[in-house]
């Protein structure tokens, strides 16, 4: 399918194929997802000030 307005034949864009708008969005969520997952166990497991590691019993 070519532009009519255009003397030169140039190809119309028939756009972004759902498929892959639907995976830049799956994608772009889960990135959100997974920074969360992140952010919310950062906390886990830590000690702070480094001084204090020294007193963790093993």
């Amino acid at each position: 399918m070519h532009d009519v307005e255009d003397e030169r034949g140039v190809p119309i864009s028939s756009g972004i194929p759902p498929l892959v708008m639907w995976a830049g969005i799956a994608g772009v969520v889960l990135i959100f997802v997974i920074a969360g997952m992140v952010v919310g166990t950062s906390g886990n497991n830590h000690v702070w000030p480094a001084g204090n590691t020294l007193t963790i019993k093993l």
